[in-house]
């Protein structure tokens, strides 16, 4: 039988990101510029750069550090 690639687990630590990247991109455009004519663009590019940060840190990062660390704790 074949494993899924996306996996419970990945999919709701994906949705989180999203979410979290949407508030955040939101919140940062209306705060910083308000609704202007170019609204849709700047908050779509600040999405994507949060959504990225995110990601990188969440599922690659952290988990990378944290492979390390206990490799390096069991050596004797």
């Amino acid at each position: 039988m074949k494993k899924p690639v996306i996996t419970s687990q990945l999919k709701t630590k994906f949705l989180v990101i999203v979410l979290i990247s949407f508030l955040l991109a939101s919140a940062l455009e209306l705060y910083t510029f308000g609704i202007a004519s170019d609204f849709f663009l700047r908050w779509l590019r600040s999405f994507f750069v949060l959504f990225t940060l995110i990601g990188i840190t969440v599922l690659g990062i952290v988990p990378g550090i944290n492979y390390a660390v206990n490799k390096a704790a069991n050596q004797k």
